[in-house]
């Protein structure tokens, strides 16, 4: 049996150098585009209003659906992990890194647009489209599938019902029943129609993040007093000055790195930037006219829900501070029940939470799922298989309930280095090619 050092070392070797990748491209692809991730957002903000495709997958509909996947609960507890691991001053780091990197979205979108193909009358884009032509290979095609499915099962659905199912002991609840319990639901609705799970999506996101919005608001004005020294709390572990203290520089820097390290990983696995999920929701958005300006409003929209993640994460760590939850001994999401309760003193907050964290949950498991199959429906082009991965999909989230949580994290960030370092290499070499994107971008967004 694999040991959780081992899977911890291997995940050391690969995160390492896929993060200093996502920043390489991330500042070279904003110099490039004139960083519009920041220029441009308010444009973004303002496309949607009214900018609705033929098949009524409107492009509000496309960023709930994204900021589904991405909002999952792995963000609240994920929150709570980088605490512990990385202390208060991960989120400024995390906020920089998102600002640099989440121009990565905009270019995988911008791509997996003008690369998608009609398969079976039904439009299918994503990173998977442009694989074969970057690597000039088409087994680039299949790596790229296998590295996605196993992302999905570990990132989209195991570590989603394992961060949702650690706080039901609290509430005497066996944490097999939250698995099962998912399971069932997610096959229910994966029965719908697209059409009808689209609407279903499009309601419940606003809904559970206004509703988690509100209760962190109640819990900033009663510990309101906490607020400023948090604030301070952050800003001091920005850069750790403990080991200057002692006198010890290379404790400094890798306390450092390590701080960096951890709010470059919750940036990532918070906005799924480089994934390129963004770019398989919006290929199947069919517009009413194809051109320059439906490719790039598209490719647009996708850089708002990194910034909506920011927010809500950011939020989540004063929560934990102002209460101090982090400095207890729980863990994952059990710290985040904690806080909820101190500030509220009632039991059946726990029970709220859980209810909110289950829709965020199921939106990043059904987003994930979906995007996987897209994949899968483009390599193989049969509906057969894409039954085969939904009765896979569904059997394993039960499994995701007993598992240890830091094997979990830790093999859900290993799938996720393997999956950015495909992808952002894709890019890479395709960009000598397609130089008309900084041009054409540029061009368009400077007349807006």
């Amino acid at each position: 049996m694999i040991s959780f050092s081992f899977i911890g070392l291997i995940k050391s070797i690969l995160m390492l150098p896929a993060v200093l990748l996502v920043l390489i491209a991330g500042i070279y692809l904003s110099v490039k585009l004139k960083w519009l991730q920041l220029f441009k957002l308010p444009y973004a903000i303002s496309l949607l209003r009214g900018k609705k495709g033929v098949d009524g997958f409107a492009s509000l509909v496309a960023l709930f659906t994204i900021l589904g996947g991405n909002l999952g609960v792995g963000n609240i507890s994920g929150t709570a992990v980088a605490l512990k691991s990385g202390g208060p001053g991960f989120i400024i780091w995390m906020v920089i890194i998102i600002m640099i990197t989440s121009i990565i979205k905009y270019v995988t979108c911008y791509l997996s647009i003008k690369k998608r193909k009609i398969k079976n009358h039904k439009l299918v884009g994503g990173p998977i489209t442009y694989m074969a032509d970057a690597f000039n290979s088409k087994k680039a095609t299949v790596i790229f599938l296998l590295i996605m499915i196993i992302a999905s099962i570990t990132v989209g659905n195991l570590v989603q019902v394992n961060s949702l199912s650690i706080p039901l002991d609290m509430v005497d609840i066996p944490v097999i029943i939250g698995g099962i319990s998912m399971s069932v639901i997610f096959f229910i609705i994966t029965v719908l129609s697209l059409d009808k799970i689209k609407i279903f999506i499009s309601a419940l996101i606003p809904i559970m993040t206004v509703s988690y919005l509100v209760l962190c608001g109640i819990i900033l004005l009663k510990f309101r007093e906490n607020i400023l020294p948090s604030m301070q709390l952050i800003v001091n572990n920005f850069f750790t000055m403990s080991s200057v203290t002692s006198g010890v520089s290379l404790g400094l820097i890798l306390e450092i790195l390590n701080v960096i390290q951890v709010g470059a990983l919750r940036g990532i696995f918070a906005t799924d930037i480089g994934l390129g999920l963004e770019g398989i929701v919006h290929s199947a958005i069919v517009p009413k006219k194809n051109d320059v300006r439906f490719l790039i409003e598209q490719s647009l929209i996708t850089i708002i829900s990194p910034f909506v993640v920011v927010i809500i994460t950011f939020i989540t760590t004063i929560v934990l501070l102002i209460t101090e939850a982090w400095t207890t001994d729980l863990e994952s999401t059990n710290m985040c029940i904690f806080a909820f309760k101190e500030a509220t003193s009632s039991f059946y907050v726990s029970y709220l939470i859980m209810a909110i964290m289950f829709c965020f949950a199921f939106t990043t498991i059904f987003t994930w799922f979906f995007c996987t199959k897209q994949t899968i429906y483009y390599v193989c082009d049969s509906d057969i298989y894409i039954k085969i991965w939904a009765v896979i999909f569904t059997v394993v989230i039960p499994f995701g309930s007993i598992g240890r949580v830091r094997l979990l994290w830790d093999i859900a960030d290993i799938s996720i280095a393997a999956l950015l370092f495909i992808n952002i290499l894709a890019i890479l070499k395709l960009l000598p090619q397609h130089q008309g994107i900084f041009s054409t971008s540029n061009r368009y967004l400077k007349l807006v």
